[in-house]
């Protein structure tokens, strides 16, 4: 828990100048606020008092000093509890008359004149403080939640593919968004609230001891209970709070899941299936707030019970001995006394939250800081060796993968890809072929064996400098809900319209650009759903293309498309390939038969390698996969 703190505490410590200013702030308004609490007295005793002057006359000031001299006897009076009991009473008169000294006039309307302007200047200067407090905070807390979830983001960006593959999006977007809420209403509160209202508590509570020791003794005999409740209030609810963010969690992933893939949903009438789902995810959530909410609405009332019962007591009891001929209490101390303790209770229910809303914002802290600590499986050299440029060839010695689950699905696979070589890589689905490739740019590393690009091993490499020698087209095509432009020129916003338009006639997708609504300004909806699979792979080939890359990796770039398509496609894809390096996964091997070297993946090996004819005249897998494609082209009944 301890690290924790720490951990927050770091992440707000580059605004500790505007966090000290909030904080004198609030220390100042507590302070004021407590003046107008003590100007009752004054004002009552302008009011009601005997006499010409105010607050009863100058001369009743040395009344409380003659009780204080005549408490007891004068043995018992030079013990130290007896002059620890009369320090409260002493300092009450030396209070009375410092205020008394600074508004007391000769007449009563003086005086109340005094006591107006006195109050309406502490009640402008109070709110000036409570204005730049809160305005101060303000910027540490949207500045926390902004910086958290920049690191956040850019944690997510770090992180190696493998870690997404485990993690639910609807998690990782509830870390950006709910925890961050959640933990930000801990700092507001913590940070709000803790200077003032500890402040105003002791001011108060000063008060109180100062106008009656023994009736604040009495007040002080409920606090424990309180106290207690409030601690064991906090423990269940940081368990729910946790409980309830990964419901939430769930939530969003269930949203996430059924927006990503609605056309999946509607083509199976998975309509209800979905509904339902969410609907479970959605009553679960609720389940686990109302818990949350029942264990947090339950502190308040009970709070507010025992405070109200203490303070009826205290009003009994007190109000009993003023109604008594022995009481030394005056009526106008006791009426700032109830003010006093009443004025007690906000901030003591204020500090109770405090508790509570800490205990909430630790398990969010915790769930981030979960994130934020993950050590990226793919790291970055500490003294990267530059790459600018591609000489010579690839190498791949002696590899080895195997995923979170153990299994090797890359066993021991080498091979050797020179400058301006087409090396295709087949077999059947499960062989490893597109784990072999992700390699290269290294969206995982091997466990063992190395992979170089003219004899420098890539892990020497800033990821950066690696990936910006490589074009990447998959089968899968991944575009922004963004227009035709943005998407083209990816992170290219100053790309000219000649060398885009250019990327994009090589790619055989200018013709169907223009005749867009917008042509390259028109929107294509989220990931691209406003295109057709051929059309929006030949922006991926654009994309690739205008990137200028010396190595290309095609990961069966065309075997989700028709037959049209494909043969745009692959007259796109003989464009971009000449005078580069291409490696590409092939679906059918028809588009390989003129690459240099194809090699044949089984089970995480290579068991053929060789040119298209040289592999048929072998025999092996690669023939039989061949000719099950080659009969199943001829086919009437798939014709």
């Amino acid at each position: 828990m301890s690290n924790l703190y720490a951990k927050t505490f770091r992440l707000i410590r580059p605004y500790w100048m505007r966090l000290v200013i909030s904080s004198l702030s609030a220390m100042m308004y507590a302070v004021l606020s407590g003046a107008l609490i003590w100007m009752i007295g004054p004002l009552l005793g302008t009011l009601f008092s005997t006499g010409e002057g105010g607050l009863s006359d100058l001369a009743r000031l040395a009344e409380p000093t003659a009780q204080v001299e005549t408490i007891a006897d004068p043995d018992a009076a030079k013990t130290l509890l007896q002059t620890i009991l009369d320090t409260p009473e002493k300092i009450k008169i030396w209070i009375k008359e410092q205020v008394n000294s600074l508004i007391v006039r000769e007449t009563k309307p003086d005086t109340l004149l005094r006591i107006c302007w006195a109050t309406l200047i502490i009640a402008f200067f109070k709110n000036i403080f409570l204005y730049v407090q809160g305005f101060f905070m303000a910027f540490v807390q949207q500045s926390f939640i902004r910086d958290i979830r920049n690191r956040l983001f850019e944690q997510y960006q770090r992180l190696s593919l493998a870690y997404f593959h485990k993690t639910r999006t609807g998690q990782l977007i509830s870390r950006v968004t709910n925890d961050v809420v959640v933990l930000n209403e801990t700092i507001d509160i913590g940070f709000n609230h803790l200077v003032a209202d500890s402040l105003a508590v002791l001011i108060f509570s000063s008060f109180l001891i100062i106008i009656s020791w023994k009736l604040t003794l009495l007040a002080a005999l409920i606090l424990p209970v309180i106290f207690f409740f409030i601690y064991k209030v906090g423990r269940k609810l940081r368990k729910y709070s946790a409980r309830s963010q990964e419901r939430m969690a769930d939530v969003n992933a269930v949203l996430e899941e059924t927006v990503s893939n609605i056309r999946i949903v509607k083509a199976f009438a998975m309509d209800r299936f979905e509904i339902d789902k969410f609907f479970v995810a959605t009553k679960r959530f609720f389940s686990a707030l109302l818990k949350m909410t029942r264990v947090r609405m339950l502190a308040t009332p009970i709070n507010d019970m025992m405070a109200t019962s203490a303070g009826i007591f205290i009003l009994w009891y007190a109000g009993s001995r003023i109604l008594s001929e022995q009481s030394t209490l005056q009526a106008e101390d006791f009426i700032l006394f109830i003010f006093s303790m009443f004025s007690l209770i906000k901030p003591v229910k204020s500090l109770s939250n405090i508790h509570i809303k800490v205990q909430e914002g630790m398990a969010a802290a915790g769930r981030i800081f979960e994130v934020l600590d993950t050590p990226p499986r793919v790291t970055e050299p500490s003294q990267p060796q530059k790459m600018n440029d591609f000489q010579e060839k690839v190498k791949f010695d002696d590899i080895v993968f195997a995923y979170d689950t153990g299994e090797r699905v890359i066993d021991h696979i080498s091979f050797e890809v020179k400058k301006g070589e087409i090396m295709a890589l087949v077999g059947p689905s499960g062989a490893g072929k597109s784990t072999l490739f992700d390699l290269l740019p290294r969206f995982y590393d091997p466990q063992e064996g190395r992979i170089e690009i003219d004899g420098i091993d890539i892990k020497k490499v800033a990821s950066r400098d690696l990936r910006s020698l490589m074009g990447i087209v998959t089968q899968e095509t991944y575009l922004f809900n963004d227009t035709v432009r943005h998407n083209v020129a990816y992170g290219m916003n100053d790309m000219p319209d000649e060398e885009l338009i250019a990327a994009t006639r090589m790619a055989n997708a200018h013709d169907f650009i223009t005749q867009l609504p917008e042509g390259y300004d028109t929107g294509i909806g989220n990931r691209g759903v406003m295109l057709s699979g051929g059309q929006r792979q030949r922006l991926a080939i654009a994309r690739a293309l205008l990137k200028n890359p010396k190595i290309l990796i095609f990961d069966e770039a065309t075997s989700s498309l028709d037959t049209e398509s494909e043969m745009q496609v692959q007259e796109a894809i003989n464009r971009l390939v000449k005078g580069r390096t291409t490696l590409v996964i092939a679906h059918r091997l028809s588009t390989i038969t003129s690459a240099d070297k194809i090699l044949v993946m089984d089970k995480g090996r290579i068991v053929q390698q060789g040119t298209h004819q040289a592999l048929l005249d072998q025999g092996g897998l690669y023939a039989r996969l061949y000719q099950m494609q080659f009969e199943n082209n001829h086919d009437p009944h798939n014709s």
